[in-house]
């Protein structure tokens, strides 16, 4: 099959996820907790966009391996591995927020090279594919023209609990007097949208390969730079990961400042 039946297919998925999400929007949520301090848990949204996203993706590439952030880890051999995020938001769509997308990325011999997210809530489809541009529901986009850090609008994420004293020294308190304006509102799927867009200039975070995978895509084919904290190209190989994702123009701006 064809890349651009690749793109094609996580489309699908993506908007088929939506649907389901939508489906328990406003209702009274079931949650099933991750961890002891209950900042992190899944509900049936969660869950049920799983299982139609990994049916979807398994009918037309069967031999492609899965990496989702619930429950379904799926080892095929495949140089192609499907890195998927079926709500990334969930306390946002727990609380009423209107911040949680369906984030699928597609890695090949483990570099990302096809981002699609779903923003639920707004109904956007943010998509792109290696080589071929970034797009919002069809039309092109590109990241913002802000040269200086100090007139920037970036996001910083706090995370859960457990992690976020970690977060706080790495990188929040180096940069949240460096930006002009930082900001911390949304899961990093839609984040990464933004920085895609030009809304945001940039984004700095700790957090799981499925919450970066797709966003990458968009981000580099919008003409932006994304990589860890060193300036390196991510280690998509592993689950946790640190990132930075600008316009490229602040790019070694916001490196130098977590080098403080």
């Amino acid at each position: 099959m064809s890349e651009d039946n690749f793109l094609k297919v996580a489309k699908q998925a993506a908007i088929e996820a939506g649907k389901i999400i939508q489906k328990y929007s406003g209702r009274s949520l079931s949650l099933s907790l991750k961890n002891e301090d209950k900042s992190d848990f899944a509900t049936y949204a969660d869950l049920e966009s799983e299982e139609k996203i990994v049916e979807i993706l398994s009918k037309n590439f069967p031999t492609h391996n899965i990496i989702a952030e619930e429950k379904n880890k799926i080892n095929k051999g495949s140089e192609y591995t499907w890195v998927v995020d079926p709500l990334d938001g969930t306390i946002s769509y727990a609380h009423g927020l209107p911040f949680f997308a369906v984030s699928i990325g597609l890695l090949k011999s483990n570099k990302p090279i096809l981002g699609v997210i779903n923003d639920v809530y707004s109904q956007d489809l943010y998509f792109a594919q290696e080589g071929l541009g970034a797009y919002l529901n069809g039309k092109t986009i590109r990241v913002s023209r802000e040269k200086n850090l100090d007139g920037a609008v970036i996001d910083l994420d706090f995370g859960h609990k457990a992690r976020r004293k970690q977060k706080i020294e790495s990188y929040v308190n180096l940069l949240a007097l460096k930006a002009g304006y930082p900001y911390s509102f949304g899961p990093a799927a839609g984040i990464l949208a933004l920085v895609g867009t030009g809304a945001l200039d940039g984004y700095v975070a700790q957090g799981w390969q499925w919450d970066f995978a797709a966003g990458a895509v968009i981000v580099r084919e919008a003409g932006g730079k994304v990589s860890d904290f060193a300036g390196n190209e991510p280690d998509w190989t592993k689950e946790r990961l640190n990132i930075v994702a600008s316009n490229g123009l602040i790019h070694e701006q916001i490196l130098e400042a977590l080098k403080k």
